[in-house]
């Protein structure tokens, strides 16, 4: 990869990690949206439930994100790689 294309990533990390956290947040309380539809449960406890599926995602999706972003800017600031005949092309 070229040096440019770590530079994409790293900014990608920053623009899409708050989308991570809510999807994943999201996607941990469905089960919770789908009882409060069904069987009557409170919609304080399941804005409870989302603080908390918040709190665990963006711990986790923060600590994955900061892995990849140490590794990307690790690349990046590494000794350029030689040229291949597909870099070249590309």
């Amino acid at each position: 990869m070229r040096h440019q294309d770590y530079y994409s990533f790293i900014a990608d990390i920053h623009r899409f990690r708050p989308l991570a956290v809510i999807v994943l947040a999201i996607a941990v309380i469905a089960p919770s949206l789908v009882e409060m539809a069904t069987e009557g449960l409170s919609a304080l406890v399941v804005l409870l439930r989302f603080v908390e599926a918040m709190a665990f995602a963006g711990a986790l999706v923060w600590m994955v994100s900061a892995v990849l972003l140490r590794y990307a800017r690790t690349q990046a600031r590494s000794r350029p790689a030689v040229e291949t005949e597909d870099d070249k092309q590309a």
